[in-house]
């Protein structure tokens, strides 16, 4: 079955492998909503997509990987794009694939600014992938280094351009037996990578978790004490990934995560970027609890700023939350629904291209997922043409200059054992 371990999903295996053949199945769904564009299947190996993004209708990508069922061989990468008419396979170099199927990127985000400027991120190593033109290279974030003990972990990304790229999430360094966290951003600015000094919570600790930008000149994010080591978490549910990751050259930085247990003491706080003043404060903050768990940001067209996630309930579980900022004050607020113990969060948000949001809310505890969306005040669910089977997706993103959406995660196969990797549209098709 699908089964989800944290915001971002692992697929929890269940002994046999999969039976289907390598290679992208077109969808046979309806053309309108949310339904399948493509799945991709690997003979007995899970796949799942974590990533997704668009610059245009005819430049779309999305990244994840796959991983055998049985044995400890390393995950492999997965790289797919769109070109207007079909989803294609990426083919790197021999030896920029090897180094970056080495570095076993089970978690990898994506951002584009165009078909020929592309960056792909292995959230647990701090290394990334770069399409420049039509080159390929690897690089490494600056703050992490596996021989020292510093450790980078990437929770969101934004390209604004070939010249302009942003990387947020939380750097770890080992003292002794713990594991010590400061926020961590990173901005390219066209020759090189240099960190950003980003204010810590009161508690000295801190990870960025969410971030949107209202332009490359304005963004916000969110800090918590809730640092993304859930991921690892997620890794450390699905056995046949966990043996995968720890054959891996990066093992060491995998089990100092799965060793890692963040724990909130300070409530989450959000963060406004401009150039002349750098990373501050505001002094209006959204009512958090030091448990609300914010993993996820979008900014509206008409320049309203969002963030979801979960906070406790009075049923002694999590609600999916909603926090927004309309220029003047913060309204936050939950999904609709009666309060339950179990765990549910909004793992994905993006705005739907006329006023409203689309958002993904997450049940950890029974595995399912719902589509909600947002049209002027109401919320309400949307049921998608996934066919039968459980399915989740990771990201959505909206495709520039329409009001599509792609979205990226997985679909159980003919049997619980099966997971395939989803490609998701809602809207007309993009060209």
């Amino acid at each position: 079955m699908i089964k989800l371990a944290s915001r971002r999903a692992a697929v929890v295996l269940a002994g046999s492998a999969l039976t289907l053949a390598v290679g992208m199945i077109p969808a046979q769904a309806a053309t309108t909503g949310w339904r399948t564009d493509a799945t991709v299947a690997v003979r007995g190996s899970v796949t799942l997509f974590y990533g997704t993004a668009a610059s245009s209708p005819s430049n779309g990508w999305t990244t994840g990987f796959s991983a055998k069922t049985k044995g400890t061989s390393a995950p492999r990468p997965l790289i797919r794009h769109w070109n207007g008419k079909a989803w294609r396979a990426v083919t790197l170099p021999a030896k920029t694939a090897k180094a970056w199927a080495d570095q076993a990127p089970i978690i990898s985000l994506v951002g584009a600014s165009s078909a020929r400027s592309v960056w792909i991120f292995n959230s647990l190593q701090g290394s990334y992938l770069r399409l420049n033109g039509s080159k390929w290279s690897l690089g490494q974030l600056p703050g992490a280094s596996e021989k020292s003990g510093a450790l980078v972990e990437i929770d969101a990304v934004k390209v604004f351009s070939g010249t302009n790229v942003w990387a947020f999430g939380e750097r770890s360094t080992v003292s002794g037996t713990q594991l010590l966290s400061a926020p961590y951003a990173a901005h390219y600015t066209g020759s090189k990578w240099a960190t950003v000094t980003v204010p810590a919570l009161s508690s000295g600790g801190g990870a960025i978790s969410a971030v949107a930008a209202v332009s490359a000149n304005d963004i916000w994010a969110v800090e918590s004490d809730q640092s993304s080591s859930s991921i690892a978490a997620s890794v450390a549910a699905n056995p046949a990934i966990a043996r995968a990751v720890a054959a891996s050259p990066g093992a060491r930085s995998a089990a100092a995560r799965l060793r890692h247990a963040a724990s909130a003491a300070t409530a989450p706080v959000v963060l406004q970027w401009t150039p002349s003043a750098g990373w501050q404060q505001p002094s209006q903050q959204p009512d958090f609890a030091a448990t609300d768990q914010l993993t996820s940001g979008i900014v509206e067209p008409n320049g309203d700023v969002w963030f979801g996630g979960s906070t406790a309930n009075s049923a002694n579980g999590t609600s999916a939350l909603t926090a927004e900022w309309n220029g003047t004050g913060w309204s936050v607020s939950n999904l609709p629904g009666k309060a339950s113990s179990a765990a549910v969060g909004l793992t994905a948000m993006a705005p739907d291209g006329t006023g409203g949001i689309w958002a993904v809310a997450a049940n950890e505890t029974s595995g399912s997922e719902r589509i909600w969306h947002l049209h002027g005040t109401t919320w309400s669910q949307v049921k998608p043409s996934f066919g039968k089977h459980a399915w989740l997706l990771e990201t959505l993103a909206l495709v520039p200059r329409t009001h599509s959406l792609w979205g990226a995660g997985a679909v159980e196969g003919s049997s619980k054992s099966t997971a395939n990797g989803l490609i998701a549209v809602e809207g007309s098709l993009p060209r």
